[in-house]
């Protein structure tokens, strides 16, 4: 994304002249103030309480005419449409933010959770993620209501309170609404927030975002080799923290081929009229025939290697010796892997088994979350989002992708059609860093503008 000026793709800057874009800002900046993270059995309380009185308060139309449940320290806020037969539409997002790394917190020019604003930026832990986008769907539909527009279809607020651990709310919220027979037609949460150079895609010169329809599995996998300690002079069949290594390494020289998934054959399919670079050009004239090819070639590139393949990170090691003359007992070592959509944990755990047969290793699963289904670019929802987007974002193509990471969107599933995930807000390359790191922050431009792509969305599929 290097090189590129976003504000200079943002355009139609002047609709909804009415809505209250400084009062959004210092109600995001509130929001931000609430120190809302998610630490299990040990989370404050309060945070998430002030959070909820917040949401209640700041929005009369909404409240006046949605029902608004607090399941734990999640939040349901549903707001029905006049046409009952019609499914509903879901807007998610997450109240729980990251906590400040330990060491970084005199690096933040404004305080973590200060939501201080300054002319340009509202600063804070959850600006970009994604107490924007909560608050944003909520100025959205409050500024639609506001002006009297009485929506036809229901719409939904699902937003959990620890999509950045467990997830468990998501999954309460999900199995609630199933519970109740509600069905949504489609769903928008978290996605990618990027505009990208066209040239990490061979096409140079296009600027692209993208609609995520999948996101990728998680999958921990931990090893484990047998030891039985000793003296280290005598090390007689290697010991259990070499083994363990060996295995490692047979794992990193097995790693499965890259392959190309029907999202990213959809994508080069998109943009094969705009590619020039060679051999690219010519692959893409086929993209199933050459879909080997054209697999291994992104596999080579560190923006695309993601897109093309099931990750596999070696993280952690535990049980090595204390001292370099005493062999180590049981050691471990725990491998992430993140899988691409069409990959189980039930494939790389016998990919697994098999590239450790003979070591003596064993290996069980940790931690599991499926991949995402792949849902289609021609499913409810996707045209309007790809127009609300191209509507305030000039020279700016539209592609489907996955999420590489997680988002709560996968606990939904089963009730709802076509899931969607893509931020509305498009911040600068500097301001994107701030992500789960320091001096997160929005500008004020930017969240405007976010502001008026879900308006827009809103007003084309609810109204």
């Amino acid at each position: 994304m290097s090189g590129i000026n976003v504000y200079a793709h943002y355009k139609c800057e002047g609709d909804y002249p009415d809505l209250d874009y400084a009062g959004a800002a210092k109600r995001l900046a509130q929001a931000v103030s609430c120190k809302t993270i998610d630490r299990g059995e040990n989370t404050e309380q309060a945070p998430f309480d002030d959070l909820h009185a917040l949401v209640r308060s700041s929005y009369p139309h909404i409240m006046a005419s949605s029902a608004f449940e607090e399941v734990g320290r999640n939040l349901l806020i549903t707001c029905p449409g006049s046409d009952p037969v019609l499914p509903c539409v879901l807007l998610l997002a997450h109240q729980d933010v990251v906590p400040v790394v330990p060491g970084t917190e005199e690096e933040w020019l404004h305080g973590a959770f200060s939501g201080d604003m300054d002319e340009a930026h509202i600063w804070g832990r959850g600006t970009l993620d994604i107490k924007d986008m909560l608050m944003g769907e909520l100025e959205a539909l409050e500024y639609l209501l506001a002006r009297g527009e009485k929506p036809r279809r229901c719409v939904v607020f699902a937003f959990g309170a620890d999509e950045e651990t467990a997830s468990a709310g998501a999954t309460r919220l999900s199995a609630l609404l199933a519970e109740r027979g509600m069905h949504a037609a489609w769903l928008l949460d978290e996605g990618t927030t990027t505009m990208v150079d066209g040239a990490i895609w061979g096409a140079p010169g296009r600027v692209l975002t993208d609609i995520c329809i999948s996101q990728k599995g998680y999958l921990d996998l931990r090893l484990e080799a047998k030891g039985g300690g000793g003296h280290s002079s005598n090390p007689f069949g290697g010991t259990s923290l070499e083994r363990l290594c060996d295995g490692i390494s047979r794992l990193s020289k097995a790693r499965p081929a890259p392959e190309l998934t029907p999202i990213v054959r959809d994508t080069f399919r998109t943009l094969a009229p705009r590619i020039a670079e060679e051999p690219l050009r010519t692959l893409v004239k086929d993209v199933d025939a050459n879909a080997e090819k054209i697999a291994c070639l992104a596999a080579g590139r560190r923006e695309l290697y993601p897109f093309v393949a099931t990750t596999m990170a070696v993280d952690m090691l535990e049980g090595g010796s204390a001292t370099p003359n005493v062999m180590p007992g049981d050691v471990s070592a725990t491998v992430n892997f993140r899988l691409l959509p069409g990959t189980t944990a039930g494939d790389v755990l016998a990919w697994a088994e098999h590239a450790l047969l003979g070591t003596g290793i064993t290996v069980h699963v940790a931690h599991a979350t499926p991949a995402g289904r792949i849902d289609s670019t021609e499913g409810a929802g996707y045209a309007e989002v790809a127009e609300a987007l191209e509507h305030f974002y000039g020279g700016v193509e539209v592609v489907p992708s996955f999420v590489c990471g997680g988002t709560d969107a996968i606990r939904y599933e089963r009730i709802c059609d076509s899931i969607l995930r893509v931020i509305p807000f498009r911040p600068t390359p500097e301001e994107a860093t701030g992500v789960h790191g320091v001096n997160e922050r929005i500008s004020r431009q930017t969240y405007a503008q976010g502001i008026r792509v879900l308006v827009r969305l809103l007003e084309r599929t609810i109204l």
